[in-house]
């Protein structure tokens, strides 16, 4: 890294240390003072001027940032195990920094591994049974399928969705509204230290010492969104942040998809809104896979094959979707077999409805890859 690189990434982690500027209205005084570090050189009347600020604001805002300190917080960064990334390094996630307002900073500990592709699960904090069991379940089967989950670890419908995905085996990043320094809830400090066993990741964009403010938790929200290809709400009133994280994947230009629920349930408030204003309905992972752009579908991996003796051929086959069926057709009736390419061709289908279809015939163990064509295997 070079001295002025080094230097701009230590401006953008103190600018970040000061929580009462928006992320946004940061990024456009950087992009108009040409830099991070030109924003500190300015004084109080200066940034008020030319951001719109009250000049009690702008005082404020000058007395924090000389009251932050980015070496003494890179320093308690490193005791913890934490990397703090910003935009000029290249571990920044890509998808990430693609939206309008990417954190100036990220606290990372353990690994955000790439060739996962990420989906969100959010949802209320009170779920119901369904909702406890769905979230499961998506998350279960997204983690067989080689995709990583990602949540907020709070109590609920975050907590089922990251602990199925640690018991599958997969991955899971938890996108905290704390400093890293503090788990939040204090009982889901053991499922923060079991993701990060499994390969996982904790993140956060506010400093390692900061406490469960109420202002961070929308904005915690904004970056499950934009960590993910697609977000599925599973559950929420009208109110429920996790509508917050809808609002923000759907002005980042991601997916969403809800999960349908009772309609006497006011736990299903949420995601039935979201479908009927043209959400993607969700009963399963292939679903959601469905949804999901190209570049995340190539490369996911099938869930693992179930015994003969509990799913026989034909039983298997009863459950197929239409698209799944006819491709199992075409793959069955071929020389050789067909790739995704070749369903494409057949049924003139987007890449990602072939892609999708093939996961449904490759979880149900009723294709195989083989010479980077699907064969049908009975």
């Amino acid at each position: 890294m070079t001295a002025n690189v080094e230097r701009e990434a230590l401006a953008r982690i103190r600018l970040n240390a000061v929580s009462c500027m928006r992320t946004d209205w940061l990024l456009r005084l950087i992009e108009f003072y040409g830099g991070a570090s030109e924003v500190l050189s300015r004084s109080a009347a200066e940034l008020s001027a030319d951001g719109g600020l009250s000049p009690e604001t702008a005082g404020n805002f000058v007395a924090g940032l000389a009251a932050a300190d980015p070496h003494k917080e890179l320093e308690a960064a490193r005791r913890a195990g934490v990397r703090v990334l910003t935009a000029l390094d290249g571990e920044f996630p890509g998808l990430l920094a693609k939206i309008y307002d990417p954190p100036l900073a990220l606290y990372v500990k353990g690994e955000l591994a790439s060739g996962r592709a990420p989906v969100g699960i959010v949802g209320t904090r009170k779920p119901t049974d369904y909702g406890v069991r769905s979230a499961a379940r998506l998350a279960r089967e997204l983690a067989k399928a080689g995709l990583t989950v990602v949540s907020g670890l709070a109590r609920g419908i975050d907590t089922a969705a990251h602990e199925a995905a640690v018991r599958s085996g997969g991955l899971t990043w938890a996108v905290m509204g704390t400093g890293l320094n503090m788990v939040y809830p204090a009982e889901n400090k053991k499922l923060a230290e079991r993701i990060l066993e499994g390969g996982g990741a904790i993140v956060s964009e506010f400093p390692m010492d900061d406490g469960p403010l109420p202002a961070h938790f929308p904005r915690r929200n904004r970056i499950i969104s934009g960590l993910s290809y697609a977000t599925v709400v599973i559950e929420g009133d009208f109110k429920s942040g996790s509508l917050i994280t809808a609002k923000a994947a759907l002005e980042q230009g991601r997916e969403v998809l809800g999960l349908p629920g009772p309609v006497d349930s006011v736990m299903s408030r949420g995601p039935n809104m979201l479908i009927k204003n043209g959400a993607a309905l969700v009963e399963n992972a292939v679903d959601i896979i469905a949804a999901l752009p190209p570049e995340a579908v190539f490369g996911l991996a099938p869930a693992p094959r179930r015994r003969k003796e509990e799913d026989s051929s034909g039983g298997r086959l009863c459950g197929l979707s239409p698209d799944a069926a006819d491709a199992r057709a075409a793959i069955s009736g071929s020389e050789g077999g067909l790739n995704i390419d070749g369903l494409v061709q057949v049924f003139g289908w987007p890449v990602q409805r072939a892609a999708a279809a093939l996961f449904e015939l490759e979880t149900s163990a009723l294709v195989a890859q083989s010479a980077d064509k699907y064969k049908s295997t009975g």
